[in-house]
């Protein structure tokens, strides 16, 4: 009985240990943020993107010249409404960087902002940074790029630098403030850059690419 006694109550002082011991990571990695929402507006024709990262930026203290996006994911309903966002920043300091990973839904009804702190970001130099990247979001938006009649739902993903030969959807270029359509035969040669895409879908829980749903833009971008 003492022997079954002292290893419950071993057991149980390991459990309060590794307790404790993931509540300091967590508590040292991870951390809440101030809750900004990063769209005032929930219509997203009236969004100025460029002001809204301006205003946000401001609010956490990031940095205009150093911080990239990464992960970003925004999907809109049949009246161009923002059903959903979320996206990752990482802001490059003097001894680390700073990740920022931002979640807003309409259904949660919520804005949930955490902050974690890590010595290597390997993918940061294959970044956009955050200043280019919703500038030319608004540009896109200004040019009704994002208003897709044919779908109730359209998700508009962020690529990370990548090289393609193919590409299933209509493909274009953002240069200098000027949208241009690419043809198949360009693509043929080799293409490489970070892209968005804008992919239809009847429900906001699923999108497939392919020629009828999807279209790309490279907003950073160069042949081969």
């Amino acid at each position: 009985m003492n022997i079954r006694r002292w290893a419950i109550n071993g057991s149980i002082v390991l459990v309060v240990i590794f307790i404790a011991i993931l509540s300091e990571r967590y508590d040292f990695n991870e951390m809440a943020a101030k809750e900004v929402p990063f769209f005032k507006q929930n219509d997203f024709n009236t969004v100025n993107s460029k002001e809204s990262w301006e205003l946000f930026r401001k609010e956490l203290h990031l940095s205009k010249l150093t911080t990239k996006v990464e992960n970003f994911e925004l999907i809109l309903d049949k009246k161009n409404h923002v059903y959903s966002v979320q996206f990752d920043l990482v802001d490059k300091e003097k001894d680390g960087f700073v990740i920022y990973r931002y979640n807003q839904s309409k259904e949660e009804n919520k804005v949930s902002i955490s902050k974690s702190n890590v010595n290597k970001w390997t993918q940061y130099n294959n970044l956009v940074y955050a200043d280019r990247f919703f500038s030319d979001l608004h540009t896109l938006n200004q040019n009704d790029f994002f208003d897709g009649k044919a779908f109730p739902y359209k998700l508009i993903i962020s690529t990370d630098w990548h090289k393609e030969k193919e590409l299933a959807g209509h493909c274009y270029t953002l240069l200098d403030g000027d949208i241009k359509k690419i043809d198949s035969e360009t693509f043929k040669k080799g293409s490489s850059g970070s892209s968005l895409q804008v992919i239809g879908s009847d429900r906001p829980s699923s999108f497939s690419t392919d020629i009828n749903t999807t279209k790309f833009v490279f907003i950073d971008y160069y042949l081969e």
